[in-house]
């Protein structure tokens, strides 16, 4: 039986935060990182929408099997972009997923969400909760968190005074939401800030509603594989990040996507 071939797509190398979840899944893997033009989260929507199709398209010509957006920020503006590059392939995202695993672990029903400024801004997370029955919402941005992670500074000691002023305004949350793939490298930091706060790491949350809706199957008996696919050259901060998240060797290649261009109008 042929193995599931999964593409996986990032602003950068933060959503090797779900990989991580994936791997458990025994499946083959294409993990793109757009890491030319990291970060998404403070740029136009449209701009946005441009990169998610252009990305999408060149996995779509990689012959995955399913489509798994683990960008919070293309999952809150550019999902249309999305499914019009992925045709009938099946597309998940992260912000479903987190929501309904906050609204199982709040006790009090004040649910937090970081994020970046587009994914904020958009309203997402806050109207999903509100709808499926969190009594209070708090929202924070945070757009200096991806360039301290894609910087490997995830234990800096100015990583812990951002997160102090970005997160002192949540205090008082019991669940909070990382509403970015690149957060769970924070967790450490964001737990010295909040210590008596639940995170949702949207990851994890993601491979439970794959299971759990019948899209994959429950973890895999054979080793998955990963392929990793960046935009521009790899940085030390990447080795970095696959020592952190335990990825080992990797062998990574530099690819072109630009030729894969969004319709006018679309």
């Amino acid at each position: 039986m042929a193995r599931l071939r999964i593409g996986v797509f990032d602003s950068g190398v933060g959503g090797l935060t779900v990989v991580r979840q994936l791997l458990r899944l025994g499946a083959e893997i294409v993990y793109l990182a757009d890491t030319a033009r990291v970060p998404y989260g403070n740029r136009a929507t449209q701009t946005v929408r441009r990169y998610a199709f252009e990305c999408v398209s060149y996995l779509v010509r990689q012959g995955v099997d399913l489509l798994v957006v683990a960008c919070n920020t293309v999952s809150a503006v550019a999902l249309d972009a999305v499914r019009e590059a992925a045709g009938e392939l099946p597309v998940a995202e992260v912000v479903t997923p987190a929501v309904a695993a906050a609204l199982e672990q709040t006790q009090t029903g004040h649910i937090g969400v970081i994020g970046t400024r587009a994914t904020i801004g958009s309203g997402v997370y806050e109207r999903l909760l509100k709808e499926r029955g969190a009594r209070r919402v708090s929202s924070q941005a945070c757009p200096l968190f991806v360039p301290l992670v894609e910087e490997g500074w995830c234990e800096h000691p100015v990583t812990e005074l951002v997160a102090r002023e970005y997160l002192q305004p949540l205090h008082g949350v019991d669940t909070l939401i990382l509403g970015c793939t690149h957060y769970p490298l924070l967790l450490p930091v964001l737990a010295r800030v909040l210590p008596e706060t639940r995170f949702v790491d949207s990851g994890v949350a993601l491979v439970h509603w794959l299971q759990r809706h019948g899209w994959v199957a429950a973890d895999g008996a054979r080793a998955s594989t990963l392929e990793l696919l960046l935009t521009d050259a790899p940085t030390p901060a990447l080795e970095q990040m696959l020592q952190a998240l335990r990825l080992g060797s990797v062998a990574v290649q530099q690819v072109r996507i630009a030729e894969h261009v969004l319709p006018v109008g679309a």
